[in-house]
């Protein structure tokens, strides 16, 4: 079916509750201090935000996160930590289950260690300090390790997919979007933790949630292939981020 075309598009906003904003960076804009081939993925989450990247891990990428402004509630192999702009970068190594979000997300919406976490950060901040970060956008960088570019191949096909309008109200469109986002997860180094067993603690745990998200996401992936629903779609991935990721694919085959 056709679809739009947003290969033109530098940057994806999503409207509350989610209020984010994910930006491509030019290569003239890429910080000096950083060496990486591909610029960072800019993130902006802005005052009101609840959306979380949701607990997931990458098998061929370390990731890395740093804080331009305002603070960010990480959590990474089960530890949690606020990070502000003088806090320096969160490393993500491959395999880490790991999320992150603004550091006032509701503690409806957290989990217990989350939660203890932001109590205890907002205590030593103090009610003032935590006034000015909370009207304050939360700005950072993402980027890997290889910088392959995928991760902007990543954003840009799920932004593209689950923005479409033309077909919105379809009960096919719905199945079409979620078959297509789960073929983008897993060809593109994204996992999801579909059930939380708490598989940071590593031992049956991790193994058990690994296999649950494997398994259910495989057969998605599978199953939105069969039906033509593609991880990378022309329609949406710059020429020469398409063709780069579909080099690296020819050779790990």
């Amino acid at each position: 079916m056709p679809l739009t075309n947003t290969t033109h598009i530098t940057a994806f906003t999503r409207p509350p509750p989610d209020a984010v904003t994910f930006a491509f960076l030019p290569r003239n804009d890429r910080p000096s201090e950083t060496s990486q081939q591909i610029p960072p993925t800019s993130v902006t989450f802005y005052p009101g935000s609840t959306l979380t990247t949701a607990l997931h891990w990458h098998v061929t990428h370390t990731e890395y996160l740093r804080v331009l402004s305002g603070a960010a509630l990480i959590t990474v192999s089960g530890k949690s930590m606020v990070y502000t702009a003088t806090d320096g970068l969160a490393e993500v190594p491959r395999y880490a289950r790991h999320e992150w979000m603004r550091f006032d997300r509701p503690a409806a919406l957290l989990s217990q260690r989350q939660r203890e976490v932001q109590e205890a950060w907002m205590r030593e901040q103090g009610e003032d300090a935590v006034e000015k970060y909370r009207g304050m956008d939360l700005v950072a960088e993402e980027w890997t390790d290889p910088a392959d570019g995928e991760k902007e191949v990543f954003f840009r096909n799920l932004f593209s997919v689950t923005s479409e309008t033309k077909y919105k109200k379809s009960w096919f469109w719905g199945l079409w979007t979620a078959l297509t986002v789960m073929c983008v997860m897993w060809e593109l180094d994204n996992y999801l933790v579909l059930v939380d067993f708490g598989g940071w603690k590593g031992g049956w745990r991790e193994r058990v949630e690994r296999w649950v998200s494997y398994a259910v996401m495989g057969a998605a992936a599978f199953l939105g292939g069969v039906v033509g629903c593609r991880a990378v779609d022309e329609e949406y991935t710059p020429v020469h981020l398409r063709d780069a990721w579909r080099d690296r694919k020819r050779k790990v085959v």
